[in-house]
């Protein structure tokens, strides 16, 4: 797998010198998790080997604190420079945000109209006598939305690309008939924009280079447009961390944790009636941190499955309570039905916490038999009595736990910066040596 550890002899960087970088990150905050999180540190570790400009969506504050960052690093500030374009969320009514929320379409097109006026600003850049040798097109990482970095002179570097997965058909009835029909109709739309949206397609076929979210997309890319793309770990995670540790056997119960957004595709219900399933001599109990749409459903269903002594619900939470909760816990639990390439994983590794997850889409990238289960998705009575098989012998084995939290451990190292930023690095040099002339209008 690309994504996995080379020999020190494998890992060297041609060295051409700084180069001058360009990148669109149009979700960029140094304080957030998820696409905002992955835009500010691909960035940043990019600028600790070339020269950076970065065009970034503004919203929630993060201009200051992105300034704040730059302060308290001058090194880091003098190779990075921000270009700031007001987020289109900010001008737009509520009624409008809402109906966004719910009619994609239109979310599409003011994103897209965001990044037609990113472009204008990367166009006036070089105008004003800006010189640049890679045009990086980083988040959001979804396919449906390539921005125009393709049209600009220069080499032009897609990724990592995602949005390819889709909710597995044979689990759909499980979510309900609202949940199920509502992401079987998005997997016909995918289905459809991955072989037939016309920007993307272009943009594949000008691209020099491309880098995946994950192994399954990187083929879906090669399927559908004929094109290879480079798997590199979206999430990054913190080897050295200082709450990284190994997980101990103890006395006390068996604590899982489950961690995200309260949604239909993140598959609680599943590990629920799983747990629901232990031995009456197992103890264990389970943090959901987080809220969302499905959170009333889920407590009522914990309800329903008589587990409301075991399973506490914490809410939405700060960082650090997030981190304390995580810090207590056994094994995470991720039964997540679509995900790319999840950061909440790259962080349950990161502090050394084994992991029981599907096998679908980046989590098998991501987890193995040395760090945790991966539990097979083919229907919704395999996937919970695979959850229920997988935290059992978990829960009857601490010796278990301290090996697969060493093995998290090591994992981590895998998908850290040391390993995967010179994956980045090399996928500039082969979009360098890859690029040609092409008959695009300088600005």
């Amino acid at each position: 797998m690309t994504v996995e550890p080379r020999k020190d002899s494998d890992a060297r960087v041609p060295h051409r010198g700084r180069l001058n970088v360009l990148i669109v990150a149009s979700m960029c905050h140094p304080d957030r998790g998820s696409e905002p999180g992955l835009g500010w540190k691909w960035s940043t570790q990019i600028a600790r080997h070339h020269d950076v400009t970065v065009i970034v969506g503004e919203y929630e504050e993060n201009r200051a604190a992105i300034a704040r960052e730059l302060a308290s690093n001058p090194q880091l500030a003098s190779a990075m420079k921000f270009e700031f374009v007001p987020w289109f969320e900010v001008s737009q009514g509520r009624w409008q945000r809402a109906f966004a929320s719910v009619y994609q379409p239109l979310y599409y097109a003011w994103y897209e109209q965001w990044m037609r006026r990113a472009q204008k600003v990367a166009e006036g850049l070089l105008t004003g006598g800006r010189r640049f040798d890679i045009a990086h097109q980083l988040t959001m990482i979804g396919f449906r939305e390539p921005g125009f970095l393709q049209e600009l002179p220069i080499p032009f570097v897609w990724g990592p690309v995602g949005g390819t997965q889709n909710v597995p058909w044979r689990l759909l009835p499980a979510l309900g008939a609202v949940e199920g029909t509502r992401h079987g109709c998005r997997n016909v739309i995918n289905e459809w924009q991955k072989r037939r949206h016309r920007r993307s397609r272009e943009a594949f076929q000008r691209a020099a280079a491309i880098i995946a979210v994950a192994t399954d997309t990187q083929q879906e890319i090669r399927r559908h447009h004929g094109v290879d793309s480079r798997v590199i770990a979206a999430a990054l995670c913190e080897p050295g961390h200082p709450r990284s540790r190994v997980r101990k056997p103890h006395d006390g119960p068996t604590r899982f944790v489950f961690t995200g957004l309260h949604l239909s595709r993140k598959g609680l219900p599943f590990a629920l009636r799983a747990l629901a399933r232990l031995p009456k001599d197992i103890d264990w109990t389970l943090d959901v941190m987080g809220s969302g749409p499905q959170s009333t459903s889920w407590k009522r269903l914990t309800d329903r499955l008589g587990l409301t002594k075991r399973v506490t619900f914490h809410g939405y939470a700060s960082r650090e309570k997030l981190m304390d909760v995580l810090d207590g816990g056994d094994v995470y639990l991720f039964p997540s039905l679509l995900e790319g390439w999840p950061a909440a994983i790259a962080e349950a590794l990161t502090l050394g916490l084994p992991v029981v997850t599907t096998d679908l889409h980046g989590m098998s990238d991501m987890v193995t038999d040395e760090c945790g289960r991966l539990v097979s998705a083919t229907s919704p009575a395999r996937l919970v009595s695979g959850f229920a098989d997988a935290c059992m012998e978990l829960a009857r084995s601490p010796d278990l736990v301290e090996r697969l939290s060493r093995g998290a451990l090591q994992r981590a190292e895998v998908f850290g910066s040391d390993v995967q930023v010179p994956l980045i690095l090399e996928t500039y040099e082969a979009a360098l040596a890859a690029a040609r002339p092409r008959a695009v209008a300088s600005p």
